[in-house]
């Protein structure tokens, strides 16, 4: 090692002989310059000596946070389904970049993190009127964490410091199941809607939206056990296009969907109106994806147009919270009420294991336990030949 002085103002060169590199063979010198005294000099070689010898230690690099994450959005979040990777997007472009884009990849600490969470906890709105929630800062905390890893695989970074920070406590989100009379007076407000029988197999099947609109036909029976096969889901990426990818999220989420008498009747509706566009539009109407719920020329539905057009319906029902997502929390809550069991509503919604479900609708099965502690009393009571305890539901919490 040697410390050479620079004449002009108080600094210092460092170099250090850092051996052979481990892939090319090609020597290693490692040189810094130093703002201050000669011992800040020797304190930092030490450093980078130990850096060395323990593997961890990093090219220095002018890279940005924004810089990084741009490229890290590009050569792996692209590869996500593309609701995943669109919801990435928007936060690292709309939030993170903005907050800590300007930071050097390299000097992000724990402490940029942990105020950045705060900022967007306080006044994180983008219209102004406030924070996010605590659920919202969560899903920052879970990208920047996954970017930051690969940052460590790809050789830019030792450490994540992501690792390093607390992330908010997570909140229970809300959701707005609707009660059978109420789904019934949503779907007669869309009566006439063009995607009525949509909004039909959405409320009764479970599906959710991607893998509704990437349904195909060659995925539907509907003989004596008719079924909707869950194989592949779709979405829109922005500069993109639609892309369709098999069922990813887990083992569960690729599933067979025994279909109602409801839901099958709207799939034959359905079938019927798309033969009469595809008539219509003669030339015009795309054949080659075949699905079961596309555009008027058969291409596949923008998803944001079917939000909007379910809102539109939701709110002329009465029910301004209620979202197209919602439609699924119905089908699930309806079947546990009605005494299906849990593992059953699992495998219809695919989720990967019976406690997601079970916590899911945590709230239902609460209600069950009373149901549960009526019947049994009811059922003492016949038995001695008393009368039933007044029901439990009237009176409990």
């Amino acid at each position: 090692m040697a410390i050479y002085e620079i004449v002009r103002g108080k600094k210092y060169k460092v170099v250090v002989e850092g051996g052979r590199h481990p892939s090319t063979g090609k020597r290693r010198r490692i040189t810094k310059t130093i703002n201050g005294r000669q011992h800040d000099a020797m304190l930092e070689e030490i450093k980078i000596r130990e850096q060395l010898e323990q593997g961890k230690y990093i090219k220095p690099s002018q890279e940005t946070v924004a810089e990084y994450m741009r490229h890290w959005l590009k050569t792996y979040a692209i590869n996500k389904a593309p609701s995943t990777y669109n919801g990435y997007q928007r936060i690292v472009k709309r939030h993170i970049i903005p907050s800590l884009g300007h930071i050097p990849l390299t000097k992000l600490q724990p402490m940029h993190i942990q105020e950045y969470y705060t900022s967007r906890l306080q006044e994180g709105r983008l219209d102004g009127k406030g924070g996010l929630s605590p659920n919202s800062v969560i899903r920052h905390h879970a990208i920047l964490r996954e970017a930051l890893k690969h940052a460590v695989r790809w050789k830019k970074r030792y450490d994540n410091p992501a690792d390093n920070v607390e992330p908010p406590s997570a909140e229970e989100s809300e959701i707005y199941p609707l009660e059978p009379d109420q789904l019934d007076h949503l779907l007669a407000m869309a009566a006439g809607d063009r995607n009525e029988y949509l909004y039909i197999v959405a409320a009764h099947s479970g599906m959710r939206q991607g893998e509704l609109l990437a349904l195909t036909w060659a995925d539907v029976s509907l003989g004596k056990k008719p079924v909707c096969r869950v194989r592949q889901t779709v979405g829109y990426i922005p500069k993109k296009g639609f892309v369709f990818r098999p069922t990813a999220k887990s083992k569960k989420a690729r599933r067979e969907i025994p279909q109602f008498d409801v839901a099958v009747e709207a799939l034959k509706k359905q079938r019927q109106m798309v033969l009469e566009e595809q008539l219509k539009n003669g030339p015009k109407h795309d054949k080659k994806f075949n699905l079961v719920f596309p555009n008027p020329i058969g291409k596949p539905m923008d998803p944001s147009d079917l939000t909007r057009r379910f809102k539109l319906v939701a709110e002329a029902a009465g029910f301004s919270d209620t979202r197209f997502h919602d439609l699924r929390h119905t089908h699930a809550t309806m079947l546990l009420k009605m005494g299906i069991h849990p593992k059953i509503v699992q495998e219809r919604l695919g989720h990967q294991t019976i406690g997601m479900t079970m916590d899911r609708y945590s709230h239902v099965i609460e209600s069950m336990q009373w149901d549960m502690v009526d019947q049994v009393n009811k059922y003492h009571a016949d038995r001695n030949g008393t009368k039933a305890a007044p029901e439990h539901q009237k009176g409990h919490p």
